[in-house]
């Protein structure tokens, strides 16, 4: 019982993990993303439904193992999308980014219901077929590995003080011939494309269905994860498998009868909000972090 609790939290904390890798890149280069509920919405609709498309509209024939892989590039496609727009409006626009993240979530919602209604004609919730679904722990291992590179990117090569630069004091990284809008939008693209791919994972191969609320609340779970993680990979592991395993303690709960399921579904929520308030204010953000870039 103790062996599957554990696995299943792993599985649990993926997308968290994912979401809160893609959100560190972009926060260390000063753009912040709160969209990524919104984005990680859009990209477990968008693999499930362009892959459907593609082999029963439009007669795509691929082996069947290639069709998940094939739904999560589209995802992180879309997700890359999301990203440049965002990305553009928060540097070169020097717009809200805040309300630019709040646009994107508000539009997912829509999007999203609006999608699996016009396009499968069911109400709110889809399963994934078989040949649609890919194997949670190969993203697990995958999620695990990119969390080490992108630690090792950030802090031990030219590339990761580059992009800390211009989220600490991005004057000084101009002068030294930073072009650091530019920096700042290839972050919220990378960004914005592992949040769509862990959005991929919930409908592909940890939940296996689409539904309008597929997220329920993980990206708002990454942001508080980036923060407790001090916006550094290898602690954001840590984070994502806490609120994992009150996740899948979650379920457990409700297997043994202890309470309803309404009930213990507020565990890891309550739990990754304790643990946020108590070091919230340890915490350390880029100096420069949400503030545009405007040259002298």
């Amino acid at each position: 019982m103790i062996d599957l609790l554990l696995t299943q939290a792993l599985l649990a904390a993926v997308p968290i993990l994912l979401a809160s890798i893609g959100e560190i890149l972009s926060e260390r280069s000063g753009v912040v993303n709160i969209g990524l509920e919104g984005i990680m919405l859009l990209g477990a609709l968008s693999g499930p439904l362009f892959v459907d498309y593609l082999r029963y509209r439009a007669g795509l024939y691929l082996p069947d193992p290639a069709w998940p892989v094939v739904a999560i590039v589209i995802s992180a496609v879309v997700g890359m999308l999301i990203g440049l727009i965002h990305g553009y409006i928060s540097t070169y626009l020097a717009g809200d980014q805040i309300i630019s993240g709040v646009a994107i979530n508000l539009f997912a919602a829509g999007a999203v219901a609006y999608g699996i209604q016009a396009y499968w004609g069911v109400a709110g919730y889809k399963q994934v077929p078989d040949w649609a679904k890919a194997d949670p722990l190969v993203l697990a291992a995958f999620a695990i590995i990119l969390a080490v590179v992108a630690w090792y990117m950030l802090f031990k090569t030219r590339l990761g003080i580059v992009l800390r630069a211009c989220g600490e004091d991005p004057e000084s990284a101009y002068n030294m011939g930073i072009d650091v809008n530019k920096v700042r939008l290839t972050a919220s693209v990378a960004g914005s494309a592992l949040a769509a791919i862990a959005g991929a994972y919930l409908s592909t191969a940890y939940l296996s269905v689409v539904t309008k609320e597929i997220s329920a609340g993980r990206g708002f779970i990454a942001l508080a994860n980036v923060v407790f993680a001090n916006w550094n990979p290898l602690l954001a592991i840590a984070g994502a498998y806490i609120f994992g395993f009150f996740d899948a303690l979650s379920y457990w709960l409700q297997t043994t009868g202890i309470a309803r399921y309404e009930v213990t579904r507020m565990i890891p929520y309550i739990a990754t909000l304790l643990i946020v308030a108590g070091v919230i204010g340890r915490a350390k953000p880029p100096r420069a972090l949400g503030k545009p870039f405007r040259r002298e």
